[in-house]
């Protein structure tokens, strides 16, 4: 079969990579494994372990592709599998740490932030964007996260997290008024915090 390229609507890759297609299963697998890899990093700083539980559930998404049912998003189920295999991997190493407080770390790569980011005061914003992050409550940041960083939707979060979509809401509400209060010399934080965030979608 040919290979597939970056147009490929996730929803045909995943329906023939279902039916056995390897270059469908590969296509996946390079399209999300940088998404999956940056979301560990929520979890853990140890790259070794991240890698691993990606390999584990890319293997274990091949070997059982035939009873794996269809998705209305892909990018979703693969951040869900991955979250849940993540959090039975880490658990044992942190018994006295709280699930909610293992995403300690907010990682801001993308190649459209490298091309979108050039001056020296686009730099700075990105700095101050960072540095702001990195203070909100773990909760916080991983919600605020996958709501602009990784594009879903309050309900998938909600789905994800084991948590009603309002109490998604009220985190992101309740995150974007501390960056406000971190960014207080900045009047138009809100347009500047949304325009960032669109870069990285």
């Amino acid at each position: 079969m040919a290979e597939f390229t970056k147009h490929i609507d996730d929803a045909l890759l995943w329906n023939r990579f279902r039916s056995g297609d390897e270059h469908a299963y590969t296509e996946l697998a390079r399209r999300y494994y940088r998404t999956l890899v940056q979301y560990g990093q929520r979890f853990t700083p140890n790259m070794q372990v991240i890698e691993d539980t990606i390999q584990d559930l890319l293997v274990h998404l091949w070997l059982h592709r035939a009873t794996i049912n269809d998705t209305p998003s892909v990018k979703f189920y693969l951040i869900k599998s991955f979250r849940h295999r993540m959090i039975k991997t880490i658990k044992p190493m942190h018994d006295e740490i709280e699930l909610t407080d293992q995403c300690n770390h907010l990682s801001l790569e993308s190649s459209r932030e490298e091309i979108w980011i050039q001056g020296e005061s686009d730099l700075a914003l990105k700095k101050q964007v960072r540095n702001a992050l990195e203070q909100l409550p773990s909760r916080q940041q991983e919600v605020i996260y996958l709501r602009f960083f990784q594009n879903l939707m309050p309900e998938e979060i909600a789905l994800l997290l084991s948590i009603n979509p309002q109490s998604v809401s009220n985190i992101i509400q309740r995150a974007l008024t501390n960056l406000r209060g971190l960014w207080q010399s900045i009047p138009s934080f809100t347009i500047l915090f949304y325009s960032f965030c669109q870069t990285l979608s």
